[in-house]
């Protein structure tokens, strides 16, 4: 199979609460403030919805998105930020 497949993990999460979870996770009580696209300075336009279309490698691999959250966990027990 050919082409250009994206893969991600489920469900679609913004940086804010991706930042959010990892606080959490960590036991750390921190608010999180999230700013639009358009207030964050890079030399390129950025894409108002830039999360990943993974259809086609579910549909074609057959490939179920995995949780993100459960591998963010793992990463964090790894580095004994959190506990199993």
């Amino acid at each position: 199979k050919t082409g250009i497949y994206h893969l991600s993990g489920a469900p679609d999460v913004s940086w804010k609460d991706f930042a959010e979870a990892i606080f959490d996770l960590a036991g750390r009580s921190v608010t999180v403030s999230g700013i639009p696209t358009a207030d964050y300075p890079t030399p390129a336009s950025r894409p108002l919805n830039s999360r990943l279309d993974c259809a086609a490698t579910e549909t074609v691999f057959g490939i179920t998105r995995p949780d993100w959250r459960t591998g963010l966990k793992a990463v964090l027990t790894d580095l004994g930020v959190t506990k199993a």
